[in-house]
């Protein structure tokens, strides 16, 4: 550093101390063309050239090669001498030629003989930098979790205003809270029916300071759809300039309606077990009477009905186990080659013991080898007509049609009962689904659900035709091979 700063007009003195004792402060003096006159130690401390390096030079070597594409070195030059201040808000090049971004600014001063010289006055403010490009890339991260997560998120202060909220919240209420914007959480909520007591639970945690967690609440969405949630709330921050809180909504609704199909489910298949136990149990009973009285002939009846009890039980339990086996993914196939035709009049048989009264009708061709689980394929082809059976509502023939082609076979059961209404035909096949015409009969719903994963099993494909009152036809279709 030389003494040029001192030969300088009386009127720059004022200057001196600033130049020569400031420890952040870089200075640079130039002339009107940009030029280094001078540097204070500061500058050499922070930038590492010394005086005689820079000297002479112009003030565009300390500028990365975009910002002097850019034109910013004339441009603050430009600045300063047209309008006699300029702010630095940029990086600039250390001799190591590692960069730092440094703010201040460049003023014009004049002596009294009215020549210009131009003070250059930065800061490295490198770190401070860095620290707030953190924050910045720390807040898109949060910003991003927020909206990819599923759960409404809001942040409250102590007046339920909402200072943060994600998509979650938007679409829940169809609103378009944007941060900054001035939203009352209770008045949004007010919108919308709302049973639980959320509300006046966050306002106590802002009194007491304790959050609370598993408050279910049901609310109404803005597409009057009702949905039940899990929130928690928690205490966020709590100063001097106030306390936020921060509420998560867990949407249970798809679990809460399992939860309740779950308890009607054991509680119908509670209700179906105990009356073909109550059955024996009575059966038994009277059995001993008749025993003493030696009438064979009730005594036959008594054992008949409790042997028809203990099928029905028998069916109950076979259909849950094998419902409990296709859920776990075990269900296996066992492979192997036979006749089709075979196979379905075997079902046939079975069915005509257990329903002597009905006639099945068989129409078609099934003379052709298939590949497929051949005791699966007589579970479906049976719980069809049985079905069929079931439902038909006194009417005693069912017809039983096989065809075939190249690539398939195809069995179709129609009855002339009960018949499906058009709203509940596309559930028939569904696991615990039965018609609302049909629940005064025995079943638990499983049957058609298990045929429907049977054929699936084969890659095969199930539907159902029905009109209300007229009767239903029931298909299924499997590859030959």
């Amino acid at each position: 550093m030389d003494n040029s700063f001192q030969s300088l007009d009386h009127s720059f003195k004022y200057f001196e101390a600033l130049y020569k004792n400031t420890v952040e402060n870089c200075v640079l003096l130039l002339n009107e063309s940009g030029v280094v006159i001078s540097i204070n130690e500061a500058f050499e401390n922070c930038f590492g050239y010394n005086h005689n390096e820079v000297r002479g030079q112009n003030l565009s070597i300390f500028f990365t090669d975009e910002d002097i594409k850019k034109g910013k070195p004339a441009n603050e030059i430009k600045n300063v001498l047209t309008k006699g201040q300029s702010s630095d808000n940029n990086y600039l090049v250390k001799k190591d030629k590692s960069i730092t971004w440094v703010s201040g600014e460049s003023v014009l001063v004049k002596n009294e003989k009215n020549e210009k010289r131009i003070l250059k006055v930065i800061q490295d403010i490198n770190a401070q930098k860095k620290s707030e490009e953190q924050v910045t890339r720390l807040d898109e991260l949060n910003e991003k979790i927020l909206k990819s997560i599923e759960d409404v998120v809001i942040v409250l202060d102590e007046h339920l205003n909402i200072l943060n909220a994600n998509e979650s919240f938007n679409s829940l209420f169809e609103v378009n809270f944007k941060t900054g914007a001035l939203f009352s959480f209770a008045d949004v909520i007010k919108l919308h029916k709302l049973s639980g007591n959320l509300i006046d639970s966050i306002r106590d945690t802002c009194i007491c300071k304790k959050g609370f967690s598993n408050l279910t609440v049901e609310i109404e969405s803005a597409s009057k759809e009702k949905r039940i949630f899990d929130v928690n709330c928690n205490v966020m921050e709590h100063n001097s300039s106030g306390t936020k809180l921060l509420i998560i909504m867990h949407d249970i609704t798809v679990h809460k309606g399992l939860e309740r199909e779950r308890e009607d489910v054991i509680g119908f298949v509670a209700h179906e077990l105990r009356n073909p136990l109550a059955n024996i149990v009575l059966c038994n009973e009277l059995l001993g009477d008749l025993i003493k009285e030696n009438n064979q002939e009730e005594i036959d009846d008594m054992l008949q009905r409790s042997k028809n009890n203990v099928m029905r039980l028998n069916k109950l339990i076979g259909e849950l186990y094998d419902a409990a086996k296709v859920n776990s993914g075990n269900l296996k196939l066992e492979l192997s080659i036979f006749n089709f035709e075979e196979m379905v009049f075997e079902a046939i048989d079975t069915v005509k013991v257990l329903h002597p009264a009905y006639n099945i009708i068989v129409s078609g061709d099934g003379r052709v080898d298939a590949t497929g689980d051949r005791y699966r394929l007589i579970q479906v082809v049976t719980n069809y007509l049985s079905n069929g059976i079931k439902y038909s509502n006194g009417n005693t023939d069912v017809q039983l049609h096989i065809s075939y082609n190249n690539e398939s076979i195809t069995v179709s059961v129609k009855d002339n009962g009960l018949g499906i209404s058009p709203k509940q035909l596309p559930y028939i096949f569904d696991r615990f689904f039965r018609a609302e015409k049909t629940k005064n009969l025995e079943g638990i719903g499983l049957g058609l659900f298990l045929c429907r994963q049977i054929i699936y099993a084969h890659r095969g494909k199930v539907w159902a035709e029905s009109e209300e009152g007229e009767g239903s036809t029931f298909y299924f279709s499997i590859p030959r091979i």
